[in-house]
Protein backbone atom coordinates (compact mmCIF):
# COMPACT_ATOMS: atom_id res chain seq x y z
CA UNK A 1 0.00 0.00 0.00
CA UNK A 2 2.85 2.20 0.49
CA UNK A 3 3.62 2.10 -2.84
CA UNK A 4 0.33 3.45 -4.02
CA UNK A 5 -0.91 7.16 -4.60
CA UNK A 6 -2.76 9.09 -2.84
CA UNK A 7 -4.64 10.02 -6.60
CA UNK A 8 -5.14 5.84 -6.12
CA UNK A 9 -6.01 5.95 -2.46
CA UNK A 10 -8.77 8.85 -2.61
CA UNK A 11 -10.69 6.91 -5.07
CA UNK A 12 -10.84 3.64 -3.03
CA UNK A 13 -14.12 3.98 -0.80
CA UNK A 14 -15.88 4.03 -4.34
CA UNK A 15 -13.88 1.26 -6.12
CA UNK A 16 -14.48 -0.81 -3.61
CA UNK A 17 -17.81 0.19 -2.82
CA UNK A 18 -20.89 -3.15 -3.18
CA UNK A 19 -22.87 -0.06 -4.10
CA UNK A 20 -23.31 -0.14 -7.79
CA UNK A 21 -23.45 3.62 -8.25
CA UNK A 22 -20.37 4.13 -6.01
CA UNK A 23 -18.96 1.66 -7.63
CA UNK A 24 -19.06 2.52 -11.40
CA UNK A 25 -17.90 5.76 -10.56
CA UNK A 26 -14.55 4.55 -8.56
CA UNK A 27 -13.80 2.47 -11.69
CA UNK A 28 -14.16 5.12 -13.78
CA UNK A 29 -11.85 7.18 -11.57
CA UNK A 30 -9.46 3.65 -11.84
CA UNK A 31 -9.41 4.54 -15.51
CA UNK A 32 -8.66 7.88 -15.46
CA UNK A 33 -5.44 7.19 -13.23
CA UNK A 34 -4.85 4.40 -15.77
CA UNK A 35 -4.09 6.09 -18.49
CA UNK A 36 -2.99 9.93 -18.77
CA UNK A 37 -4.97 10.38 -22.30
CA UNK A 38 -8.57 10.02 -22.24
CA UNK A 39 -9.91 7.14 -23.52
CA UNK A 40 -11.88 6.10 -26.78
CA UNK A 41 -15.83 5.82 -25.65
CA UNK A 42 -15.07 2.51 -27.08
CA UNK A 43 -12.34 1.59 -24.95
CA UNK A 44 -13.23 3.37 -21.46
CA UNK A 45 -16.26 1.11 -22.18
CA UNK A 46 -15.05 -2.19 -23.04
CA UNK A 47 -12.29 -1.79 -20.09
CA UNK A 48 -15.04 -0.55 -17.74
CA UNK A 49 -17.35 -3.63 -18.33
CA UNK A 50 -14.48 -6.28 -17.87
CA UNK A 51 -13.46 -4.26 -14.35
CA UNK A 52 -16.65 -4.30 -13.48
CA UNK A 53 -17.35 -7.70 -13.84
CA UNK A 54 -15.15 -8.19 -10.67
CA UNK A 55 -16.89 -8.18 -7.85
CA UNK A 56 -16.40 -5.60 -5.14
CA UNK A 57 -15.61 -8.40 -2.49
CA UNK A 58 -12.66 -9.67 -4.68
CA UNK A 59 -11.38 -6.21 -5.03
CA UNK A 60 -11.81 -5.49 -1.76
CA UNK A 61 -9.87 -9.01 -0.81
CA UNK A 62 -7.20 -7.49 -3.25
CA UNK A 63 -6.21 -4.87 -1.35
CA UNK A 64 -6.49 -5.93 2.14
CA UNK A 65 -4.09 -8.69 1.60
CA UNK A 66 -0.57 -7.69 2.69
CA UNK A 67 1.87 -9.15 0.64
CA UNK A 68 5.93 -8.93 0.75
CA UNK A 69 8.40 -10.77 -1.68
CA UNK A 70 11.47 -8.82 -0.27
CA UNK A 71 13.27 -12.47 0.55
CA UNK A 72 12.23 -13.41 -2.90
CA UNK A 73 13.80 -10.90 -5.17
CA UNK A 74 17.07 -10.95 -4.39
CA UNK A 75 17.26 -14.56 -5.05
CA UNK A 76 15.85 -14.21 -8.97
CA UNK A 77 18.55 -14.90 -11.04
CA UNK A 78 17.01 -14.79 -14.45
CA UNK A 79 16.76 -11.44 -16.31
CA UNK A 80 14.42 -9.15 -15.20
CA UNK A 81 12.95 -5.67 -17.20
CA UNK A 82 10.90 -3.37 -14.75
CA UNK A 83 8.99 -1.36 -16.92
CA UNK A 84 7.09 2.22 -15.60
CA UNK A 85 5.58 4.85 -17.05
CA UNK A 86 6.47 8.17 -16.00
CA UNK A 87 2.46 9.17 -15.30
CA UNK A 88 2.25 6.59 -13.47
CA UNK A 89 -0.88 7.58 -11.36
CA UNK A 90 -1.64 4.34 -9.61
CA UNK A 91 2.27 2.86 -8.73
CA UNK A 92 5.02 5.53 -7.40
CA UNK A 93 8.09 5.50 -8.74
CA UNK A 94 9.62 3.89 -5.43
CA UNK A 95 8.57 0.53 -6.41
CA UNK A 96 10.74 0.49 -9.26
CA UNK A 97 13.86 1.98 -6.56
CA UNK A 98 13.00 -0.95 -4.16
CA UNK A 99 12.75 -3.42 -6.77
CA UNK A 100 15.97 -2.58 -8.50
CA UNK A 101 17.60 -2.53 -5.01
CA UNK A 102 16.77 -5.81 -4.59
CA UNK A 103 17.00 -7.22 -7.84
CA UNK A 104 20.60 -4.94 -8.53
CA UNK A 105 20.98 -7.14 -12.30
CA UNK A 106 17.41 -5.94 -13.40
CA UNK A 107 17.28 -3.29 -16.27
CA UNK A 108 14.76 -0.11 -15.70
CA UNK A 109 12.46 0.84 -18.47
CA UNK A 110 11.07 4.53 -17.54
CA UNK A 111 8.53 4.89 -20.20
CA UNK A 112 8.00 8.84 -20.94
CA UNK A 113 4.14 9.98 -21.63
CA UNK A 114 3.05 6.92 -20.17
CA UNK A 115 1.06 5.81 -17.56
CA UNK A 116 -0.05 2.34 -15.51
CA UNK A 117 -0.50 0.83 -18.53
CA UNK A 118 2.20 1.17 -20.47
CA UNK A 119 1.83 -1.56 -23.09
CA UNK A 120 -1.42 0.20 -23.79
CA UNK A 121 -0.64 4.00 -24.22
CA UNK A 122 2.73 3.22 -26.03
CA UNK A 123 2.34 -0.41 -26.99
CA UNK A 124 4.97 0.32 -30.02
CA UNK A 125 7.61 1.36 -27.30
CA UNK A 126 6.88 -1.28 -25.11
CA UNK A 127 7.01 -3.82 -27.54
CA UNK A 128 9.65 -2.44 -29.20
CA UNK A 129 11.51 -2.45 -25.80
CA UNK A 130 10.37 -6.17 -24.72
CA UNK A 131 11.98 -7.45 -28.04
CA UNK A 132 15.48 -5.94 -27.29
CA UNK A 133 15.41 -7.35 -24.00
CA UNK A 134 14.38 -10.76 -24.91
CA UNK A 135 16.80 -10.50 -27.51
CA UNK A 136 20.05 -9.52 -25.22
CA UNK A 137 18.83 -13.36 -23.27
Amino acid sequence: MSVLTPELLGIFGDFLSSDAVASIRGSKGLLRLCYPKELAASEQSLMLEYNLSVPPYVRQGLFSRSLSNDDLLPKIRKPVLITHGVADAIVKPAAVEKHKSLMPHAQVHMMAHVGHAAFWDDATAFNKRLHVFCQGL
